[in-house]
């Protein structure tokens, strides 16, 4: 359902900045202060992917009916609980009487990718629908509304669509490889390639990176080496990155985890730290793997954590330490109790 796709923009987290008022008296401000202090603290746990915190905290403040709801509706979705997140999204909508606010789009989006989740693509459709209607101008509800049609089986609507968020953003390479993805997902790779031929093209100005980078999306390896190759000197990780999961995949895997290695004495990314962990799973080196995914974890990226927590628990299964891999699953399981695949990965803990 969708796993594959690399630009569901819609679920980052947002994080407001709230302020109290500095005109009250020194009792009501202080109040103030640490009730602000407080709503800042849900929106952070919400960044560093502690839902249940989050939702705990969000009992006690007094956020607003809506703004409560909404925030409850984003920590379902971090949980994988995307029933209990529509529920939540949808109450939240209702609170404003038919009126549409801002927030209102906002609350859409989640919404969407909630329905799309559960499968009940009929529902995201129109909410996409919807949010294209009033907002024509945004790509990314664009790009999704295709997705979704894609998944009706829906190809000339889905086209439709794709063309509507390429026109607004003619120069988004990663909009136009996520296009190609959806596309060749669901069998019309030739199609998609049309959209990435335009890219290679017709853009005059594509800097060999991005053409690198484009070409590896395609499958074209040894040609995407070619060009990232000329621009490794840059000493940019994103450029290392590429190379090295090209190599990767043309099974290079002890250049490749050179490469990357090349890249985080640059400095410290939990990408590439991800990314050498993964390697390093497949030439079997699995406390190279541990190590690299600790170390991934150690950067505090919260848009990895997830991903890094995983796979850390898979580097202990291959090294034979079902104990240590058995007690992370069950605090992996309690942060992210909709990953279905983990739960099944933690029926095979028990039994071990």
């Amino acid at each position: 359902m969708n796993k594959g796709f690399t630009r569901i923009l819609f679920i980052m987290i947002c994080i407001f900045l709230l302020s109290g008022c500095g005109s009250a008296a020194n009792s009501s401000s202080a109040q103030e202060a640490s009730a602000a202090v407080e709503e800042d603290t849900v929106y952070t746990l919400i960044e560093d992917m502690k839902y249940e915190e989050a939702l705990a905290l969000l009992e006690t403040l007094e956020l607003g009916e809506q703004e409560s709801l909404r925030v409850a509706g984003i920590c379902y979705m971090g949980q994988g609980l995307y029933e209990e997140a529509v529920e939540a999204f949808e109450a939240a909508l209702a609170c404003n009487g038919g009126f549409i606010y801002e927030i209102d789009y906002d609350i859409n989006r989640y919404l969407a990718v909630s329905y799309n989740k559960l499968g009940e693509y009929e529902k995201a459709e129109e909410v996409y629908a919807a949010i294209c209607a009033l907002q024509p101008k945004d790509a990314d509800a664009q790009y999704m509304h295709g997705v979704t049609y894609l998944e009706l089986g829906q190809y000339e609507n889905a086209v439709e669509c794709f063309d509507a968020a390429v026109a607004l953003a003619p120069t988004d390479y990663d909009l136009m490889i996520s296009i190609y993805q959806a596309l060749a997902q669901y069998g019309y790779r030739a199609l998609g390639e049309e959209y990435i031929a335009d890219i290679l093209d017709n853009s005059a100005s594509i800097s060999d990176y991005d053409r690198g980078r484009v070409l590896y999306y395609t499958g074209e390896y040894s040609q995407a080496i070619v060009y990232l190759e000329k621009v490794k000197s840059q000493g940019t990780q994103d450029v290392i990155l590429y190379l090295a999961m090209s190599y990767e995949a043309l099974g290079d895997y002890n250049y490749a985890a050179n490469v990357y290695i090349s890249g985080l004495e640059l400095g410290e990314s939990a990408v590439l730290y991800n990314q050498l962990g993964l390697c390093q799973l497949k030439r079997g080196l699995y406390e190279e793997a541990l190590e690299a995914f600790t170390q991934g974890l150690a950067c505090n990226d919260t848009s990895l954590r997830q991903n890094l927590r995983y796979n850390q628990i898979v580097a202990y299964e291959m090294l034979g330490d079902f104990d240590t891999a058995k007690e992370l699953m069950e605090s992996y399981v309690s942060d992210y109790p909709g990953d279905e695949e983990a739960l099944r990965e933690a029926l095979f803990l028990e039994s071990r």
